[in-house]
């Protein structure tokens, strides 16, 4: 009998500890949901959004590595480890710089939650440019070294004030670019001619030139410039 009731206690208190040991998960939680709306946003424009993350589990959450789906977008958090009923802040950072329109891009989490170990957050965004470029970029292919190597692109003010281009910068040497002297009314164009001059070769260009603008929500335009320069033939 006293057997039989030691072996009964025995089961009881393994029965417990394991009932104690897979009850003592850790689980993650994103305050607000999983999906962000960062709404309308003027091309260039860096966006912070910092996201709350509970671990609702009954032991320490660990964070992992976050994915960004593309360069774009940044998230990082200032501690990994989220002890029972704490929270945590994520950040999520967007550059808008290369994006026109509409933009749909996840951040995932990886993290030991037993149910959710790979964590997907989303947010979407408009982003609108209201000063336009065509092409969006300057591409000197096989500049020649010592001659003059020009591209146009158009500007375009596609917001609803007079624009005035004020100056211009850029760290590519022997690199010109001629801006409107005057106001672009809404609406019109003005064709914006760059002019490089290599003195010497260079293997791969990848840079850009700032506009400074009177647009408010888009003082500054980053335009890429990539390209390359040959010895002259």
């Amino acid at each position: 009998m006293n057997n039989a009731m030691n072996v009964r206690s025995m089961l009881s208190v393994i029965l417990l500890s394991f009932a104690l040991q897979v009850s003592a998960q850790p689980k993650l939680n994103v305050a607000g949901g999983t999906s962000l709306d960062l709404g309308t946003i003027y091309r260039g424009a860096q966006i912070e959004r910092p996201v709350t993350l509970r671990n609702t589990g009954t032991d320490t959450l660990i964070l992992g590595t976050i994915e960004a789906s593309c360069g774009c977008t940044a998230a990082m958090v200032s501690d990994t480890r989220i002890p029972p009923g704490k929270t945590e802040s994520l950040l999520i950072k967007f550059n808008s710089k290369n994006f026109t329109g509409p933009v749909h891009k996840t951040v995932t989490v990886n993290s030991n939650a037993a149910e959710s170990p790979r964590t997907v957050i989303e947010f979407v965004a408009n982003v609108i440019d209201e000063i336009g470029l065509t092409p969006q970029n300057f591409w000197f292919k096989d500049a020649q070294v010592g001659k003059s190597n020009a591209i146009t692109i158009v500007l375009k003010n596609g917001g609803k004030d007079t624009l005035r281009v004020t100056s211009f910068r850029t760290s590519v040497p022997a690199f010109s670019l001629n801006i409107p002297s005057g106001p672009i009314a809404p609406g019109k164009t003005f064709e914006v001619v760059a002019t490089f001059t290599p003195s010497a070769p260079i293997p791969i260009i990848t840079d850009q030139v700032f506009l400074e603008t009177t647009n408010p929500r888009q003082p500054t335009v980053a335009i890429p410039i990539y390209g390359n320069a040959k010895p002259q033939k």
